[in-house]
């Protein structure tokens, strides 16, 4: 069935390249409108690098647990399943970092884990369960955070220029593509952790699922 959310999930997971989900982000970047023409592809590859980096000097001292990553960097992890409201997504983790903490809104991650284990799609994403998926992604912002990785921050697009004034902005976008490959690649996630949200997506609004999936598919792969 057309609607069905296995319909919908086999169709992303066929077409949802890294690429194209960093592009899902990037076009809702509040500064995406002025990013240089020509010059998308750059700044994503510039998250992608970050992201990759700091994936790899964790991955060399802490391992790939992000539980274990969490107590080598002293980030206490708590669980809630207080009702956040966000609007029109669906909040599954926050991190903050005064003290450094993640919390993990179990509502959210066991509404994702039940559309999973119902709909038989443990096989076909490789995972049961998204909690170490939003774990690990928070864990990234946390290292941009406490300066422990390079980050994003040193891509700058111009804003406003004023005489001999020039205004440049960072890109807030860039750090949740970049949190999203250092997921990939600490846990070695066979599908982009974008594209397993759609899963969630779909409970909640069918149809924006669906047209998410088209304007995904007409992104550069």
């Amino acid at each position: 069935m057309k609607d069905s959310l296995n319909a919908l999930m086999t169709e992303v997971i066929a077409v949802a390249s890294e690429r194209r989900c960093a592009y899902l982000m990037l076009k809702d970047d509040p500064f995406f409108g002025r990013l240089p023409s020509g010059s998308d592809q750059e700044a994503i590859q510039f998250a992608f690098a970050a992201g990759e980096a700091a994936a790899q000097k964790v991955i060399t001292q802490h391992g790939r647990s992000p539980e274990g990553i969490a107590c080598s960097l002293q980030v206490r992890v708590t669980r809630t399943d207080a009702a956040i409201s966000a609007g029109k997504a669906v909040l599954f983790s926050e991190y903050s970092d005064r003290p450094p903490a993640v919390t993990i809104y179990t509502r959210s991650v066991e509404e994702a884990n039940r559309l999973i284990r119902d709909n038989g799609l443990a096989e076909a994403l490789g995972l049961d369960d998204v909690t170490p998926v939003h774990l690990a992604h928070e864990l990234y912002h946390h290292l941009e955070a406490k300066k422990l990785t390079e980050g994003t921050s040193g891509y700058r697009i111009p804003t406003l220029s004023w005489g001999p004034i020039r205004l440049r902005t960072g890109l807030p976008s860039l750090g949740e593509i970049a949190a999203d490959r250092f997921a990939l690649v600490v846990l070695g996630l066979q599908v982009p952790p974008r594209a397993i949200q759609f899963i969630t997506i779909h409970y909640h609004n069918q149809e924006y699922a669906w047209q998410l999936l088209e304007e995904l598919k007409r992104f550069p792969a």
